[in-house]
């Protein structure tokens, strides 16, 4: 049966012309993909420089001179106030929580700041997320924290306190990319500075109070180490001229937006207009309670515009911005399933296709004249102050100086 298969095949014009085409190529043929030479990968804990986590204050994680930085994860633990007696479960804290937790988080060179990404922007890029890519935030950060106590005959005891862990994976754009990853042994000192934010938050349901423990706060950072032949050769071919750049990215935040429902007032059209002038790559917009204190879910929108020199320049209701994001192979790509959260009611603006390891697309906003967001919002609480936030991923170009590893943004419009 395969002989007449490829006979058929033969005689086909389609077949004989892919078969002399250059991009054909046997997968049969053995041949070595291109592989990363073996290094050394570490995993290390950084404490604090300064102080113990209260809101409104900041606390700087330095990180080592040493290979270069792959991962971090700002971690910390949260001790509520609550009566559970045996056979019971009471909540701690509402989802998200941690988001209220932080204001926001600089990405430093010898004390100067880079690169900025605060609780909004947080959370706008784990709303970008996959189902698979969303688990291990969901389980660590964002899930709502429950406590169950066992039945006393299975040895349960009433408990007053329980405390919780979280850990909050922290990826500047730098992180995404194999090839924009920190030289951290190069360049001059790297370090982040955290600000904290409504630490205090717990579910009013059960819990009566909350706090974070002294010396709970650190930081876990991975590390990868060439052996010395491949340091050479990496510092040969990117510091051969007095400067190397980089493409990759870096976060901007418009100004929020206030507004308060009326006594039957349960839809809002809100505008956010864009004083950025980058280029931009995606723009994600949210609307949650202004209350610190209260839980940070965000809001259903029902439709999102984007208005410029007079013109309608992208528009989706609720239906539609479920395709919003758009794939390389013509299908468009789901956030998490899980909406208990509310991530998948931040709506994305998304210029390009859906990738994290390449630069698809961006739109400058210099020449744009009087460039806006409109977003629809439904089913708000009547008699309530909402913020409404954008929060824009935009293209940026990072020098590095050869002779001093001094790392900055050198260019971004």
């Amino acid at each position: 049966m395969s002989n007449t298969i490829l006979s058929s095949n033969a005689n086909s014009s389609l077949i004989n012309t892919l078969l002399g085409s250059e991009s054909v190529k046997n997968p049969n043929i053995y041949s070595t993909e291109e592989i990363t030479p073996p290094y050394a990968a570490t995993w290390q804990r950084c404490d604090p420089t300064t102080g113990d986590a209260l809101a409104g204050r900041t606390q700087v994680f330095n990180v080592m001179k040493y290979g270069y930085l792959q991962q971090a994860l700002l971690c910390w633990e949260k001790e509520f106030t609550v009566a559970v007696a045996p056979n019971q479960t009471k909540k701690l804290s509402s989802a998200n929580d941690v988001i209220r937790c932080i204001d926001n988080i600089e990405l430093m060179a010898s004390g100067r700041v880079v690169s900025t990404l605060n609780a909004d922007d947080l959370y706008a890029q784990f709303s970008d997320l996959s189902e698979a890519d969303s688990i291990p935030v969901r389980a660590s950060a964002l899930d709502a924290r429950t406590v169950s106590v066992p039945p006393a005959a299975d040895g349960g005891v009433a408990i007053t306190k329980k405390t919780e862990k979280y850990c909050l994976p922290i990826v500047f754009p730098q992180f995404e990319s194999v090839d924009t990853q920190l030289n951290c042994q190069f360049l001059e000192g790297i370090s982040f500075r955290v600000k904290w934010g409504k630490i205090d938050n717990f579910d009013g349901t059960d819990a009566t109070a909350a706090a974070i423990p002294a010396n709970s706060m650190y930081m876990r950072f991975r590390y990868k180490a060439f052996p010395e032949e491949q340091v050479s050769e990496v510092l040969s071919a990117n510091f051969d001229q007095p400067e190397l750049a980089q493409l990759t990215s870096r976060w901007y935040s418009e100004a929020p937006i206030s507004f308060t429902t009326g006594a039957a007032e349960t839809t809002k059209d809100v505008t956010v207009e864009l004083k950025n002038t980058d280029c931009v790559q995606d723009l994600f917009a949210m609307g949650y309670v202004a209350a610190a204190a209260e839980a940070y879910v965000p809001q259903r929108i029902t439709n999102i515009k984007l208005e410029a020199s007079g013109q309608t320049i992208f528009e989706m209701s609720e239906e539609e911005l479920l395709y919003a994001r758009l794939g390389e192979h013509g299908w468009s790509c789901s956030q998490s399933v899980d909406a208990s959260g509310g991530a998948s009611r931040v709506a994305k603006i998304q210029n390009g296709l859906y990738t994290w390891y390449k630069l698809s697309n961006t739109m400058s906003l210099r020449e744009l004249n009087a460039p806006k967001v409109v977003v629809s919002f439904a089913d708000l609480a009547v008699n309530t102050t909402y913020v409404c936030r954008v929060s824009e991923k935009c293209s940026a170009i990072f020098s590095t100086t050869s002779a001093t590893g001094r790392y900055n943004v050198a260019l971004s419009n």
